[in-house]
């Protein structure tokens, strides 16, 4: 019979030879398949689910000899459950650059046709190289994200998931045996240290240097024992802190890429955690400012979290890793504009005060006016109404900046906010109630110019039939009045109920919500009762407010010079 490769005995079972090899720099190999979709076939410049192997025993590990480009093609071979594609019955292969596999050669001793048959499982101890495709760097273990000699760019190249990334900064060995809790069971030493390991040459280090010290204190017994275990313990916090930091550049390993630690947390968790656990504001129609007051508590208390996150990124591994990384001013910025959207509530609360009380001063003048003239006079209190309306409109839409730029001093000028771990402290009642009554108190002054600019007509309405009307003096003296005062107590227009919500005694009251926030991970839930609200305390602080200046937003883009004329049909 031939010797031919057609007719290798080896097709029959005389002759099966195995391998192991490992799948070689992705860009020897990837144009097999195009990251995206594509509109035929024929765009794909190779053919099949088909990889270059570095078999071991029969490659060299270096890329001088057999360069990876110069590998034979691997086929894959599926598993009945998945389909050879006819009838669209198929899996796709799941197999990435650095992975070993293992198979057996389809044309035997001639071993130019490695069929792919399984692949050896990474475990989460080992160490992953990110690097693929160097000389001396095959045969070891690689991320699947490892960079080769020509990476792909763009949205071509694979960015792990935060499923794949890990809460703790990869460690060298040294630094994970120190770091690490003690397990359960073992015994420790008098420095809180695994009694079954010796203390490593920098612990040792620093036993030596506490010994010394505390013989230079003439400390003795167990105060000798207790400086001495401190100081120890103080040097291994301070190292587990420095390998913990997100400075600096970590050991490899950052990636999750195994099929045994299934349960290890990832950024994925802290982040479905973070939004398990962030309180989502419940409006409540009954007491529209105190909910609004409580909104905001709410929306700062998500703010002060993601501040601390970034604060932290620089300190803690895990906040740099699910971190959106955003300055904070600029998270300032987007929190502003939802607290805005509170604020707004206690802005009309108070327009429908100052109307409220307008309208009655102004009723009681109508009985005084001709009744040929009263119409003229219906039509200026209705434009009152309308210019006081539009006055309102205008300072609400200027609160987005003006709460943006009292955050931005806060946390410039009050170093109390920031507490010994550098975090922000919680934000209580009181500073939401503080800021309210700046905001408001920063508006006064236009408040009662544009109060008084829309009276004017009704002023000078009244001055023109004064002859007609007896008591014209003190009809005048009354919308002088309101010019005086056009926004009366604060806390009085905070607390204005201008509908009753049960018009007969004998209706019952309706059901209050009980619950201002809620969170996915514990349902609904309230401030406490010291938390509440105090609009005598908003009043309070709009009387002598905080300055508030206005930040400016930020601008729509525009088309550069350069940019293209677009002709819309």
């Amino acid at each position: 019979m031939s010797e031919g490769t057609l007719f290798n005995p080896g097709f029959l079972g005389a002759s099966f030879n195995w391998w192991i090899g490992q799948i070689a720099d992705d860009s020897t190999w990837r144009d097999n398949q195009i990251a995206g979709k594509f509109e035929s076939k024929d765009q794909v410049p190779g053919w099949g689910k088909r990889y270059k192997v570095r078999i071991i025993g029969l490659h060299d590990k270096e890329e001088t000899t057999i360069p990876s480009d110069q590998l034979p093609w691997a086929q894959v071979m599926y598993p009945i459950t998945a389909g050879g594609g006819q009838a669209n019955s198929g899996q796709t292969s799941n197999l990435r650059q650095g992975m070993f596999v293992f198979g057996f050669f389809l044309d035997g001793q001639e071993q130019q046709v490695p069929v792919i048959m399984g692949i050896l499982g990474n475990n989460a101890q080992t160490v992953l190289k990110t690097s693929i495709g160097n000389d001396g760097s095959n045969f070891a273990p690689t991320s699947g994200y490892a960079n080769g000699k020509n990476p792909p760019q763009g949205t071509a190249k694979p960015r792990p998931p935060d499923e794949g990334l890990v809460i703790t900064k990869p460690k060298s060995p040294e630094q994970s045996e120190e770091c690490a809790p003690v397990p359960a069971g073992v015994k420790v030493n008098k420095y809180g240290l695994r009694a079954d390991k010796p203390l490593s040459p920098k612990q040792f280090a620093d036993q030596q240097s506490a010994l010394a010290e505390a013989d230079a204190k003439g400390l003795t017994g167990n105060e000798r024992d207790e400086y001495v275990q401190q100081k120890v313990a103080a040097g291994i916090a301070a190292r587990c802190q420095a390998a913990n930091s997100s400075a600096g550049t970590p050991s490899p390993g950052a990636t999750k890429e195994n099929v045994d630690a299934v349960h290890e947390a990832s950024n994925a968790d802290v982040k479905r955690q973070e939004v398990y656990i962030k309180k989502t504001v419940m409006m409540s129609t009954c007491d529209p400012v105190q909910s609004a007051m409580k909104a905001m508590q709410t929306a700062i208390e998500n703010l002060t979290a993601e501040i601390n996150k970034v604060l932290n990124a620089a300190i803690v591994y895990v906040d740099a890793v699910s971190s959106k990384l955003q300055q904070i001013k600029d998270l300032i910025a987007n929190f502003a504009c939802e607290i805005a959207k509170y604020m707004k509530i206690i802005f009309d609360k108070i327009m429908e005060y100052v109307l409220k009380q307008v309208h009655k001063s102004l009723n009681k003048t109508i009985p005084a006016v001709p009744p040929n003239r009263r119409y003229q006079y219906a039509d200026i209190k209705q434009n009152i109404t309308e210019n006081i309306k539009c006055l309102y409109s205008k300072l609400t839409n200027n609160l987005c900046g003006q709460i943006q730029n009292f955050l931005d001093n806060q946390l410039e000028q009050q170093k109390a906010y920031l507490d010994e771990n550098n975090n922000v402290n919680n934000i209580q009642m009181c500073a939401v109630e503080e800021m309210v009554g700046s905001v408001i108190g920063a508006n006064m002054k236009d408040m009662q110019s544009g109060v008084d600019a829309a009276l004017k007509a009704a002023d000078e309405f009244l001055s023109d039939i004064q002859k007609y009307i007896s008591e014209g003096s003190s009809i005048l003296a009354s919308i002088k009045g309101i010019v005086d005062n056009p926004t009366g107590s604060i806390a009085g227009a905070l607390n204005f109920e201008n509908i009753k919500l049960n018009l007969f005694g004998c209706d019952l009251k309706p059901n209050c919500a009980v619950s201002d926030y809620y969170t996915i991970q514990s349902g609904g839930a309230a401030q406490p009762q010291s938390q509440q609200p105090n609009p005598v305390s908003v009043a309070e602080s709009a009387a002598n407010p905080k300055p508030v200046g206005t930040s400016s937003e930020k601008p729509f883009a525009q088309p550069t010079k350069d940019s293209p004329k677009v002709t819309y049909k």
